[in-house]
């Protein structure tokens, strides 16, 4: 006797959708390059290693150009500046909206506002670890991975800009 799975419709949409999903860690556009204006460029994340006893997180990942027209994935030599996220880089903590969070700054003495030269009170935003912040928001769900990553590649993009559009 053969056998056989009587595998309900949806069911077996989701094990195609499986079977069918890029192995890569998360695939996220970023701005155009300014030479290369008839493609969409993307950053496609290939690896992480977390070291929590440096603490350090290593990214590794590859610039993909596709066709604005075909999407075809055109070859590309573009750089791929080194991503570490070590125990000297820092982050503002962020709302559960994910906006920065803006505090006042007083006087430690006298615990009064500190005006600005526009007379408004000023205001700081709270910096803390990145390598710890970023696990924090990972193990407390605080925040999806793929929701994490873009954050942190919109920061990297906008640090490595020069280096990412430098063409070889």
């Amino acid at each position: 006797m053969k056998k056989q799975l009587l595998i309900p419709q949806a069911v077996q949409q989701t094990v195609n959708e499986i079977n069918s999903v890029e192995i890569n860690l998360g695939e996220i556009q970023i701005h155009k390059h300014p030479l290369l204006p008839a493609f969409d460029r993307f950053i496609k994340i290939n690896k992480i290693v977390v070291d929590t006893e440096l603490p350090r997180t290593y990214l590794f990942y590859q610039q993909v150009l596709k066709d604005k027209i075909t999407h075809q994935v055109e070859p590309s030599k573009l750089p791929n500046p080194e991503w570490m996220i070590g125990e000297n880089e820092w982050s503002f903590l962020r709302d559960e909206s994910f906006n920065k969070i803006s505090v006042p700054v007083i006087d430690e003495q006298t615990q009064e506002p500190i005006l600005g030269e526009n007379g408004e009170p000023k205001t700081s935003m709270i910096k803390v670890d990145t390598h710890a912040y970023m696990l924090w928001l990972l193990k407390n769900n605080k925040l999806g991975f793929l929701d994490l990553l873009k954050v942190y590649l919109n920061e990297f993009v906008e640090i490595k800009k020069d280096e990412l559009d430098r063409l070889s």
